[in-house]
This record gives structure tokens, sequence and C-alpha cells, in this order.
């Protein structure tokens, strides 16, 4: 058995202090050009195989793909693809935790597992540095037939971690052709059927606690509880997407409630909630009950994150997305995406961009639109990872890119003609009125072919946690790999 990871769990952690919107819009009103810049942004490059930060940020390598990890069968090897990160304060403290990383993958592996995972690491600040603490600790998902492709997710208020499986295999083929040995279905479910959920873990234990069947299957990729503990909140990546929620009968149990998918008014300006049946056969297959009837579909929702009462979603876009099939089956689209229809159920929607969700009204727009930064001749596109912190007293919505494409301006000329991945990190701050795209900081520009995801602030606001996820192999070390580091300077 897997000794217990850290002894003490603290709930949720809260980083952001809400501020009344009188004051906040006193606030917008005394604001200067350079008030709450809080670094020079970087330039946009053709090209880098390293990490580009503003001046006077640094970074160190805390965990990296092929690490020494402990499990329950004896020592393995890190796995790669590091996506989801959440900070776990020991003892309240922003200087002493364990990071919880999870790794979007599909391998074999005797040692730490078939499929997906995820891996804890003890951290500490010492002299101004972080460094790790002891071994890193390998998740155990054998007690739910295990786990494929862990993306996004979140910590619930009752302290337990949420990772979602994304891109679950289709067939029971694609599974038994890799020679999956531990991979199962469980509760009557099939091999395939057995993923595609939300996964629900326990990181004091490092055990895997449920495969949460009253979420529904679908592409999982992030997910948000309101602190009441009624209320998930979560996002399908996919084309067509759909926007679910769960509503708990009782704060924090996920065995007994109701599933619903969001339906978009007409003019756009409100929405209702669709009930789902609740049966197993149905939940299977969520996102196509969902769309039958009368479901709005978007293109890629990805993560989601909450400030004043706003859920903030990264729609990741696509270069043509053909909804004809999905229309024809119930399912309706938003008002904002007709803007971008093309041919009649066709939409063209190659940048992507924010979305805003407002709880109260049902209300759900395009807050941010990706596209050419006028300012310096950059690009915002392809929004996917997502956090918000109050750093300096001041909230910003933190987005990392994972590009859908090369094409029509989502990278430089050069880029595009030698097929270099560039993607970018971006800080917003969520103060402003009618932010545009010339309202973004550009914070990094990333190494060659990574996308950059998990983003994560320490309690203080002072360390940034984040992924450089399937680099290309031919950069140097450290960045031919995937890795997380903590970049310090704020």
């Amino acid at each position: 058995m897997i000794k217990p990871f850290f002894p003490v769990i603290l709930g949720t952690i809260t980083l952001i202090a809400c501020t009344p919107s009188s004051k906040r819009d006193a606030n917008i009103e005394k604001k200067t050009e350079n008030q709450y810049t809080l670094f020079k942004p970087v330039a946009p490059v053709d090209d880098t195989q390293e990490l580009i930060l503003p001046e006077g940020f640094d970074y160190n390598i805390l965990f990296s793909e092929g690490d020494t990890v402990e499990t329950s069968v004896g020592l393995g090897l890190a796995k790669a693809n590091h996506d989801l990160i959440i900070y776990l304060p020991i003892n309240g403290s922003a200087e002493h935790g364990h990071l919880y990383v999870s790794h979007e993958t599909l391998t074999a592996d005797p040692i730490t597992g078939d499929g997906g995972g995820a891996t804890i690491v003890e951290i500490k600040k010492e002299n101004g540095k972080w460094k790790t603490i002891g071994i890193k600790k390998n998740v155990d998902f054998s007690s739910v037939g295990g786990t494929v492709y862990n993306c996004g997710g979140t910590i619930t208020p009752k302290g337990t971690i949420l990772t979602g499986e994304e891109l679950f295999p289709d067939s029971e083929k694609k599974l038994l052709d890799k020679k999956f040995k531990s991979l199962k279905g469980m509760n009557g479910l099939s091999l395939t059927e057995n993923f595609g959920w939300m996964v629900e873990v326990d990181p004091v234990s490092g055990k895997a606690i449920q495969k949460i069947y009253n979420f529904g299957r679908y592409t999982h990729e992030d997910a948000f509880c309101t602190p009441n503990g009624k209320t998930i909140y979560l996002t399908d990546d996919h084309y067509p997407a759909v926007f679910f929620k769960f509503e708990c009968e009782q704060p924090n149990d996920y065995s007994k409630g109701q599933l619903y998918a969001y339906k978009q008014s007409t003019d756009g300006n409100s929405g209702e909630w669709i009930a789902l049946p609740m049966d197993l056969k149905s939940l299977v297959n969520a996102r196509e009950v969902a769309i039958r009837l009368g479901a709005t579909m978007f293109v890629r929702l990805e993560w989601i994150k909450e400030y004043d009462g706003k859920l903030y979603i990264s729609e990741t876009g696509n270069d043509s997305t053909d909804f004809s099939l999905w229309i024809k089956k119930g399912g309706s689209i938003p008002a904002y995406l007709e803007s971008k229809k093309y041919a009649e159920g066709k939409y063209h929607d190659p940048f992507g961009g924010i979305l805003e969700f407002d709880i109260k009204t049902n209300r759900m727009r395009e807050f941010l639109a990706g596209g050419p930064i006028e300012k310096d001749g950059g690009h915002f596109s392809s929004p996917d990872g997502l956090f918000i912190a109050n750093i300096r007293n001041n909230p910003y919505l933190i987005i990392s890119e994972d590009l859908t494409g090369l094409s029509q301006g989502r990278v430089s000329a050069t880029a595009e003609k030698n097929g270099w991945i560039i993607n970018e990190i971006y800080f917003l701050d969520l103060t402003l009125k009618n932010p545009t795209r010339n309202d973004l900081l550009r914070f990094a520009v990333a190494p060659r072919g990574c996308e950059t995801t998990g983003s994560y602030f320490t309690p203080d606001g002072k360390t940034y946690f984040v992924n450089i996820q399937h680099p290309d192999k031919e950069n140097p070390v450290p960045f031919n790999k995937s890795t997380t580091i903590a970049i310090q300077g704020f």
C-alpha cells in the first residue's frame, strides 16, 4: 500500500476576495496606464526553444517526465504530458505544500498503471527558491479500472480532486492493441464505456475514490464547484460541445442529484437548464442525449473559472465546424456564433475566445474574441488553460494557448512556413470594462511545440506554477520533455 501522502488536507483554496462592483468601478476610474502593470509584456517571436519571460522573472524545474515515482508496487518512472496542477498547502502555507499534477496520456505501464494518471509532489520554498521534498508519489487509479487522458479538473469544497478523462478510446480494439492489462470495465460498463468520466481522487491516500457517473460521460475538460458544494459546472472539449451542470441533493454528495445541459435563449440574453435522464444508459451518451433535447452547441469548451458571479470559459475554436447533422437532431447554436457562419450549419472560428456565463441570468456571451493584437502584431488564439489569481490586490485572468493550427495568422508567416508551434501565456485585468485583445499582457512565450497548461498560483500570489506539456524533443534541456516549473518575480 502507498503511505498517506500528507496528513491533512485543508479544503478549498481561495485566491480571490471579491470586491463589490461599486468599489471596482471606482477603482477603474482611478487607474492610470501603468498603475497596475505587473511586468513589461514580452514581444511576439517567430520561434523559441526556450521559455521567454519578462525581465525580473525566473523559474526553476520541479518535476519532469521520467522522474522516479513511488507506486503501490515499487518504483517507476513518471508519465508525460503534465496537464492539471493544484497546489495543496500544508498548514495553510504559501511556501510549503504539495502539487497534484495530472498526465494526459494513454500509455501502457505495469508499474505506474496503464492509461493516464497523476503524480503528487511535495515542494518547499527555502532561501527564496522552490525545491522538492522526498520522493514523488504516483496516484493509484486501479480501484476504478484505471483512467485515461487525465486533463483538467479542480479541487472540491471537501478537499478531494476532480480529474477529467479526455479523448477516451471509441473502440475496445484500440485499447487491446496497446496491450493494456490493467484497464477494465466496472459496474457493468464495457471496457470503452469505463472511460470518459470525471474521476474523484483522495489526495491524502493518493487513490481514486470513484468515477462519477452522474456527471455524464463525454470529453471532460474541466469543472468548477460552487463553494457551498451544491453545484458543479462541467465543460466538454468537443465539437459539438455541450455545457453541463450537476446539482447535488446534498452538498458535496455526487451520488444523488440532477445533471443538466444548457440551452441559450434565442436572443442570447438568457437561457435555461434542461434536465437530462439519469439512467446509466443515457449518462453514457450524455452529449447526444442533451443535443436531442435541444442543448446549445459550442466549439470545444476548455477550462472554466469563476470571478464575481461570472464563469469564464475558454472556447478553443476550430477552423471549420459542421453542425448541420446535430441541428437536425435538435441542437441549437449560440447567438454569438452566428457572426461566424459561412454556410448553412457551418461555422468558421479558428481563433476561439473567452466566453462569459452569468450564473444569475444564464446569459452566455463572447467576452473576448481571439484574433490579431493590433498593438504589437501578435495573435491571441486557441485559449485553453485558465486561472484567476489576486496579485497585488488586483484580479487577473491567466490564459494559456494551445493552437489548433498554424494558418490564418495564428503564428507568424515564418513560423507557419517552418511548422513551428509557438504558444503564449497572457494576463488580463478583470476589472477592465469590455476588454479588447490590446488589453492582454503577454507574460510568456513557450518553447517550441509545447502547450502551456495547469496554471496555478500560491495563495499569496507570489509563485506561479505551470506545465510545459509535450514540447519538441529537439529542444535543449530542460524543455525537451514535459515539465512542471515554478515562476517567481511577482
